[in-house]
């Protein structure tokens, strides 16, 4: 189904839209916008065969594409719309969607079993008789033809390197070389293993609903053999079935796409055109064919594979210091999904007067301003071998000891806190000599037991803690100004050498019994026997 994404003030609100959709400020709009510059009604979207067109209904101030006025627009995927301050993405229905809508894989009653008229083991190899046993020269010339045309199919899928472009192919020249009426290639999602379709061809281009026997798919899942069905009609156990006799199906060939024994999906032809219209031998070369296919489908997962781990690496690279990456992309750190307990201390940087900084300065200027700011901040988190939680807005929260268990993680969070402030100096000077305004960060810190782990959902995943342990640590960035580095007292406790520290007066904590104990940490001594030294 297609859907339209807006974007404003507010974040993003998705809308599916078949059909007609309204677009305007009046709230019975099938997508209500809440901008001034937005007419009441607006536009409107109506589906014009496969397609959606987008037609702006004279609007005051207008609709505009790529920063182009228009008023009639048929939508492409991924467009993105402006009216006034607000922004309408179109994404067209997936061609998963669209696949899924015209197959249907249907129950048939009855063991599948005995109905099956022949069936060939994928991993066995069957020789095609000699030309010598061969009596009838037009059923030589025609298995000829076949083998020379998937030869010609083979040669042509061995210089893709597109997945969907090989199962097109094949799925194209299978029907031209078994005189097949439809074809249909499934393949099995790597989660839930639920065969899902890729292709779908007719052999007159059109786009009708296809069934599938599930019976029949199961069977060659199952048995990992090509399987020859030769015309239901005249086996009982097929009387009641609207799959297969309803469609006037008379022969079918359904073959495993497998690779080193690990199944990937179905190959699936079947014909109208009367009894045993396939043979063993076209089961034969079927299969043949479909070891090709299974070689195409189990390099695009391996590609893809890969694709993943290398986007998951340069992840973890903006958040985990280098030698915690190659921690956790060899296994040996692993990111729990669900949470365990875990002793870490955790590091809040705010920057002070942000507010008033990004009114007065052009949000491009912003952004630029916090992605320097933030690369000098990370490498600091990092020679200390922090964990970037994430980024909220101007502030910045990291862990130290999770995912890897860090002893004197308390020593290494206040010791990045101070290089913070100090690396903050040598920026401001540079800022300064362009005639930018300062930066001044405020730093809280905490130490205690929270829930760290991987929590989200299976599409977006975030690695983080949970706990009292790091709202304490967040009160106490608030109360930190700027240059401050405010720590706790469980954080104090755990410091293995002095700290040269200012006591502050004690602050109540809302939820908390009793009043929270702050120091300011003035700078840390090297010492490590003698006890913490509290100055002030």
């Amino acid at each position: 189904m297609s859907k339209i994404v807006v974007r404003d003030k507010n974040g993003e609100h998705g809308h599916f839209i078949e059909g007609t959709a309204t677009i305007g400020r009046h709230p019975r709009s099938t997508i209500c916008l809440h901008d001034p510059m937005v007419s009441k009604k607006h536009a409107v979207i109506h589906k014009v065969g496969g397609h959606y067109v987008y037609e702006d209904l004279d609007s005051s101030n207008g609709s505009f594409l790529d920063g182009i006025h228009i008023h009639k627009h048929k939508f492409q995927d991924g467009d993105v719309l402006t009216l006034g301050k607000i922004t309408l993405t179109f994404y067209a229905e997936s061609e998963e969607e669209r696949l899924a809508k015209l197959v249907n894989i249907s129950h048939v009653l009855g063991d599948s079993t005995n109905t099956v008229h022949d069936r060939i083991a994928v991993a066995s190899v069957e020789e095609f008789l000699p030309e010598a046993a061969m009596l009838d020269v037009s059923l030589l010339r025609v298995d000829y033809e076949k083998l020379r045309l998937g030869h010609e199919l083979l040669q042509n899928i061995g210089f893709d390197n597109s997945l969907s472009s090989v199962l097109e192919k094949v799925s194209n020249e299978l029907l031209r070389i078994f005189h097949a009426d439809r074809c249909v290639i499934l393949l099995a999602n790597v989660s839930t293993g639920e065969l899902m379709p890729k292709v779908v061809r007719t052999i007159d281009g059109a786009e009708d609903r296809v069934s599938v026997s599930e019976s029949i798919l199961n069977e060659v899942r199952e048995s990992k053999t090509a399987v020859l069905l030769s015309d239901p009609r005249n086996d009982e156990r097929f009387s009641h079935s609207s799959s297969l006799i309803m469609q006037g199906i008379r022969s079918v060939l359904c073959a495993p796409i497998m690779h080193d024994g690990e199944f990937f999906g179905v190959v699936h032809l079947d014909s109208q055109k009367g009894q045993s219209s396939f043979t063993r031998k076209d089961l034969q070369l079927l299969t043949g064919i479909v070891r090709y296919v299974a070689m195409a489908v189990a390099n695009a997962q391996l590609l893809k594979k890969i694709e993943l781990e290398a986007r998951s690496k340069a992840q973890f690279e903006r958040l985990l210091s280098p030698s915690v990456v190659e921690q956790v992309m060899s296994g040996k750190v692993t990111l729990e999904k669900g949470g365990v307990l875990r002793e870490v201390t955790i590091l809040f940087a705010d920057i002070r007067g942000f507010t008033a900084m990004a009114h007065r300065s052009e949000a491009t200027d912003i952004v630029a301003m916090l992605n320097r700011y933030f690369e000098m901040v990370v490498d600091v988190v990092f020679k200390h071998g922090g964990t970037v939680d994430k980024y909220i807005g101007d502030e910045i929260m990291v862990l130290f000891g999770a995912p890897v268990d860090m002893e004197d993680a308390a020593d290494k969070a206040v010791a990045c806190a101070l290089e913070m402030q100090a690396a903050l100096e040598r920026f401001n000077i540079d800022r300064e000599r362009h005639g930018d305004d300062k930066i001044q960060i405020g730093v809280g810190i905490n130490s205690g037991e929270v829930v760290v782990g991987s929590i989200g959902s299976s599409q977006t995943m975030q690695y983080t803690c949970i706990g009292d342990a790091v709202n304490v640590a967040s009160r106490l960035t608030d109360m930190a100004k700027s240059g401050h580095v405010i720590i706790s007292e469980n954080t104090l406790a755990r410091l293995s050498g002095k700290a040269n520290c200012e006591v502050l007066p004690p602050v109540p904590l809302k939820g908390i019994d009793g009043e929270l104990k702050a120091y300011m940490v003035k700078e840390l001594l090297t010492e490590t026997i003698p006890p913490h030294y509290l100055d002030g």
